[in-house]
């Protein structure tokens, strides 16, 4: 296994993809948010040599805004349905180097590129532990909030879920990063856009009401051929 696939299996172990329950005890049954952000085959629709293209800006307070572009490429369709995946995320400075991925199934890579971009990020602002804010987003997905919802999506309204924790919440360390204790994840999904991640939105409000302070979008933008 390479090296950053093995640092996307730890943190899907770590957001709540694999269920390993203590010694004689049931596994816990994933709900219904687990199951559509981490779980549920994305990709199944996805053909061979399709790329899935997303716009991604970031915004600090008082900073210059990113924007810049995320691909998740199927470079093939193996026979048991699974998929072999190449990605680019970010470009430049920003580029993190996610190596191929063998024989895929599950989630939407793009969601934990995401986390891992987020995670990374809030590390070097608060010189705070991978592992500590990996597992306060694990927990969030406990309680949820999820409703149904609609999307302008190629001309049409279609129906889509919505998603959002707040991991930070009453956390009982906030002291050490308070930047961060309102700070929201929202996920929007739906069967009609190709790989089903619509958006994620992360956003940490400001002192003022209104204000916000740091604020990071990755939207589906279109599907186009490999090459």
């Amino acid at each position: 296994m390479t090296r950053y696939m093995t640092r996307i299996v730890l943190l899907s172990v770590a957001v709540g993809l694999s269920w390993t329950a203590p010694a004689q005890q049931e596994a816990p049954v994933p709900n219904k948010a687990q199951r559509l952000v981490f779980m549920d085959d994305h990709l199944r629709d996805v053909d061979k040599g399709s790329v899935l293209n997303y716009d991604f800006s970031s915004q600090t307070k008082d900073e210059q805004k990113l924007t810049d572009t995320v691909r998740v490429t199927v470079t093939d369709v193996l026979d048991d349905g699974t998929r072999n995946l190449e990605f680019v995320f970010l470009s430049g400075k920003n580029h993190i180097d996610f190596e191929p991925a063998v024989g895929y199934v599950g989630g939407n890579p793009v969601v934990i590129h995401v986390l891992e971009w987020d995670i990374s990020r809030m590390v070097r602002a608060t010189g705070g532990s991978n592992n500590y804010l990996r597992n306060a987003i694990r927990r969030s997905f406990k309680q949820p909030e999820v409703e149904s919802t609609e999307i302008a999506f190629q001309g049409d309204k279609v129906p889509a879920t919505r998603v959002v924790v707040r991991p930070f919440v009453n956390d009982p360390n906030i002291e050490r990063f308070p930047v961060y204790a309102n700070k929201s994840y929202e996920f929007i999904f739906s069967d009609r856009v190709p790989g089903s991640v619509y958006r994620i939105h992360t956003l940490v409000p400001g002192d003022k009401a209104g204000e916000i302070y740091i604020e990071e979008q990755l939207t589906f933008s279109r599907v186009t051929p490999a090459g």
